[in-house]
């Protein structure tokens, strides 16, 4: 397994929870070791996150 750091635009729902940017991160085909959110603007979360990859 490698471990890829990545910076992944979602849409801001203006009301996030760990539940939604996961399940954004999942549709992407993303399995996150680990994930935070670094920048927000009205329209955009970015998150980095640490893609676990086979």
């Amino acid at each position: 397994m490698h471990v890829i750091s990545e910076l992944i635009e979602i849409p801001n729902n203006h009301a996030p929870t760990t539940e939604y940017i996961e399940s954004e991160l999942t549709k992407r085909n993303i399995n996150p070791l680990r994930w935070a959110v670094v920048h927000v603007s009205d329209k955009i979360y970015t998150v980095s996150v640490a893609n676990l990859k086979k």
